[in-house]
C-alpha cells in the first residue's frame, strides 16, 4: 500500500526572488526640489505626526514649487524672446547689406 504524503497545513515553497522584473515605462520620476521646499515638506511632515492639519510650512512649500515652476517657464519666455530678437537682427543686418552692397553695417 502506498500511502500519500500529507501536505495539508503546509505551503509550497517557492523562491520569491525568482520573478520577472516588469518594466514600467509610464512611471515618472518625480522633479528635484529645492532645499527651502524640502525643508518645508520635512518640518510640516513631523509636526503633523502630532496632528497639525494644513501646516503653513506645507502651504508654503506648495506656493515656492509654484513659484519656481512660474520662474522656469518665465526664464523659458524670456530665453525665446532674446532668441526671436536675435533672428530679427540678424534678418535686418543681411536685408541692409544686401540693399546696400556692404558687407558690414560699420563699413
Amino acid at each position: 500500500m502506498v500511502s500519500e504524503i500529507q501536505t495539508h497545513g503546509f505551503e509550497k515553497e517557492e523562491n520569491e526572488h525568482d520573478v520577472v522584473d516588469k518594466v514600467y515605462l509610464d512611471i515618472k520620476p518625480r522633479p528635484q526640489q529645492s532645499e527651502v521646499v524640502q525643508s518645508l515638506k520635512n518640518q510640516a511632515g513631523e509636526e503633523w505626526k502630532s496632528r497639525c492639519t494644513e501646516h503653513y510650512a506645507w502651504k508654503a512649500a506648495e506656493y515656492i514649487i509654484k513659484l519656481e515652476n512660474n520662474l522656469k517657464t518665465e526664464k523659458e519666455i524670456q530665453d525665446h524672446m532674446w532668441r526671436s530678437i536675435s533672428r530679427l537682427e540678424k534678418q535686418r543686418d543681411e536685408a541692409y547689406n544686401t540693399n546696400t552692397g556692404k558687407g558690414n553695417i560699420n563699413d
